[in-house]
C-alpha cells in the first residue's frame, strides 16, 4: 500500500513541478494534466502549485504513515 501511495505522490509531484517549469516558461501544450481541462486555464500555475502541495503532503503522510507502522503503532 506504501508503494501505491507513494506513486501517486510523485505523480502529482512531476505533473506540479513539471506543468509550473512548463508555464513560466511559456512552453507549448504537453503531457501536463493541467494544459488539458478547460477548467483550469487561467489558473494554471495556481494549479500547478497546489498539485506540488498536495504530491508533497501525500509523500509526507506515507512516510509517517510507514514510519508509524515500524514502531508498532
Amino acid at each position: 500500500m506504501k508503494e501505491i501511495i507513494s506513486g501517486i505522490s510523485l505523480l502529482f509531484l512531476i505533473q506540479g513541478v513539471g506543468g509550473l517549469i512548463n508555464h513560466l516558461t511559456n512552453g507549448g501544450k504537453s503531457w501536463f494534466l493541467v494544459n488539458y481541462i478547460d477548467m483550469f486555464q487561467g489558473w494554471e500555475i495556481a494549479i500547478d502549485i497546489l498539485l506540488i502541495v498536495i504530491g508533497g503532503a501525500i509523500g509526507l503522510f506515507s512516510m509517517k504513515k510507514s514510519s508509524s507502522s515500524r514502531n508498532g503503532k
